[in-house]
């Protein structure tokens, strides 16, 4: 039976809902402990614990491939999680920045038609237009206007995050999805390492005096999100197709919005609940768009 036609096993569909919990809570966590850390140390500090866990599956990439395969891992790497860090630090509230993050989706789109010559079927294009406008559209609120750089960041990130998804598809198989984490985390903790040590002050004293539950954020991170939800998303993928799970997904930044606004104390306006709308409708647009092209294919 194709991927498009089975029906969701009971096992999968509760990974699913995890992995929307997991990574919905795991933002929420990571500006908590941003907030109490340097971000580049931040970032550092949980790809160590991935790189710790995940070292023994390191094995070369493919020859043919390695240069198209550290662009790859500098793009979903440093360039996605440190720059994402940074925006999530300079950010007031959490809940503009989590629309932004979904951003990745669409710029995919943007990307593989640019770059691997995609097919991309009108409603997918509008899909693509309504979550840049929606995500555009919260500037308008002067909560999101006062910081917009943090917005820009993040949705930066995202789009380094996008072209890496990409650049993914392009290398194709050969790669162990565990060996793919390991070398991420390799990418990503020395040079963020190197880029605290050279851009942020104070780490040692701000360590020192860090709650422990800081520390328990970062754990988090690393092992909760990035290997185990990551494991099941490896897992879904496999067995069914992006567009299927994307949907789903959608729930991330519906429980982040909410646990921004109670345990946070973020402002959310009418501008910022108008703009996250239309951004998610524009991201369910894509991955519905997607199926619906691929089942007429």
């Amino acid at each position: 039976m194709p991927p498009a036609s089975r029906a969701f096993a009971p096992l999968d569909l509760l990974q699913l809902i995890a992995i929307a919990l997991i990574w919905g809570v795991n933002n929420v966590f990571a500006k908590l402990a941003v907030d109490a850390l340097p971000a580049m140390m931040t970032v550092a500090l949980r790809f160590v614990l991935v790189l710790a866990a995940l070292f023994l599956w390191l094995k070369p990439p493919p020859a043919d491939k390695r240069k198209l395969f550290l662009l790859m891992l500098v793009c979903v790497g440093p360039l996605h999680f440190g720059v994402q860090y940074v925006g999530l630090k300079l950010a007031h509230d959490l809940s503009p920045m989590v629309v932004a993050m979904q951003l990745w989706a669409p710029s995919s789109v943007v990307f593989a038609a640019v770059l691997l010559k995609e097919v991309v079927s009108p409603l997918r294009w509008i899909g693509v237009g309504v979550a840049f406008v929606g995500a555009a559209s919260m500037n308008f609120d002067p909560v999101v206007l006062a910081q917009g750089w943090a917005l820009a960041l993040v949705a930066a990130a995202s789009a380094a995050y996008g072209l890496g998804t990409v650049l993914v598809r392009r290398i194709g198989g050969g790669v162990d999805p565990w060996a793919m984490q390991a070398w991420i985390a390799l990418a990503t903790a020395p040079t963020m390492a190197i880029g605290s040590l050279a851009f942020e002050r104070d780490q040692l004293q701000l360590a020192a005096h860090a709650h422990w539950s800081v520390w328990v954020f970062i754990a988090f991170g690393a092992i909760v999100s990035s290997i185990v939800a990551n494991a099941f998303m490896f897992r879904l993928v496999q067995r069914y197709e992006v567009s299927r799970t994307t949907p789903y997904l959608l729930m991330t930044p519906v429980l982040t919005f909410a646990l921004a606004a109670f345990v946070l104390g973020d402002t959310i306006t009418p501008q910022i609940l108008f703009g996250a709308a239309a951004t998610l409708a524009g991201v369910a647009l894509v991955a519905l768009a997607e199926r619906r092209f691929k089942a007429v294919a």
